[in-house]
């Protein structure tokens, strides 16, 4: 999601440090017929998601296209190094841009391939990317500017460092917004999309909602590997629009797929489950202690500093995951149970 966007203001996404670690990947061979893109840990409010790459005998599928436009070629070439088989299918697993903005990089390369999505992800996204470099052109250096204030502003060691970070990726991601054009999916799915690449077959479902209420995952069904989009963050899941309960019954529905390796939307690829049994229990607490403060009559301010999350909280070992759980967890799970009115 383009992390700016939505954490911040509700617009777009951002990401790290003076070398802005945004911009750098690595290639890890997931499975024998997946190639994983993974992208540096996102902490700021800039990020840049996973592109997951199914090849088979005839084809290549993708699984999300990030959004920074130089990156996404540079795994285009490393990816045409791989295999020199057309990509057929783009799978959008969701409508953040750190996830879709760059749909336009594959497409201009293969003008025939399939861009697939969820309803949900088709509206939201056009509604917030349509003209997307035209409308950012003073929005986002307008939210920098902002963040450079609260920068200044703060006696948080942690936060000030969090939002310098973030100030130094945005500004760098400029010239790549001016480049961006947003290219949306042209067949949407609900249940179930069966894509045989040779040899090698990818189902494509909606298990239900998750990060989003159009969440789908890819299950390689031979390497039995899914790739889980943004229903698995690590370090830290983002929470920003999301509703916990259904996102934990949908969590269940992933593990009852009997993949033994999960890709998620942002982090390294997982051998086990342990990471979503985790993730389940921080959901239910997290949910549970909010809705039982609600109903006591503790405010939404007071919420944060009264909320026990320390047992996961403990495994995030730098400032910048602190800060990111902080931002992106805690914060939006408090909004979704004390909504702030309209306006």
């Amino acid at each position: 999601m383009l992390r700016i966007a939505a954490a911040l203001a509700a617009s777009s996404s951002l990401c790290i440090a003076n070398a802005c670690e945004m911009f750098e990947y690595r290639h890890v061979k997931a499975s024998p017929h997946v190639h994983v893109f993974q992208a540096a840990e996102g902490t700021t409010a800039v990020v840049n998601g996973n592109i997951v790459a199914v090849v088979g005998e005839r084809a290549v599928l993708l699984v999300d296209t990030g959004q920074i436009p130089s990156v996404a070629r540079r795994v285009l070439a490393d990816l045409r190094r791989l295999s020199l088989l057309p990509i057929t299918h783009i799978v959008n697993t969701h409508w953040h841009g750190d996830h879709v903005l760059a749909n336009f990089v594959f497409k201009e390369a293969f003008p025939a391939a399939k861009i697939v999505a969820h309803p949900h992800t088709v509206e939201r996204a056009a509604s917030f990317y349509t003209d997307y470099a035209a409308k950012n052109r003073e929005r986002l250096p307008a939210i920098i500017a902002d963040m450079g204030k609260r920068r200044d502003a703060s006696t948080d060691p942690e936060e000030k460092e969090w939002l310098a970070k973030t100030v130094d990726c945005a500004e760098k991601m400029l010239p790549e917004m001016e480049v961006t054009k947003y290219v949306a999916p042209d067949v949407t799915l609900e249940g179930d999309m069966r894509i045989d690449l040779g040899g090698v077959t990818a189902l494509v479902r909606h298990l239900g909602e998750g990060n989003t209420p159009g969440d789908i995952v890819v299950l390689v069904e031979g390497d039995r590997l899914v790739a889980a989009g943004d229903m698995i963050v690590a370090p830290t899941p983002y929470a920003i629009g999301s509703s916990l309960e259904p996102w934990r019954r949908t969590l269940a529905e992933l593990r009852k797929l009997g993949a033994a390796t999960f890709v998620p939307g942002h982090g390294p690829v997982m051998r086990d489950d342990v990471y979503l049994r985790d993730l389940d229990a921080l959901f239910a607490t997290t949910y549970a202690q909010l809705k039982e403060m609600q109903q006591k009559g503790v405010s939404r301010k007071d919420a944060e500093s009264r909320l026990d999350i320390g047992a996961f909280k403990a495994r995030l070992d730098t400032p910048m995951k602190r800060q990111a759980f902080l931002q992106f967890y805690v914060r939006a799970a408090i909004a979704q149970v004390w909504p702030k009115p309209p306006g």
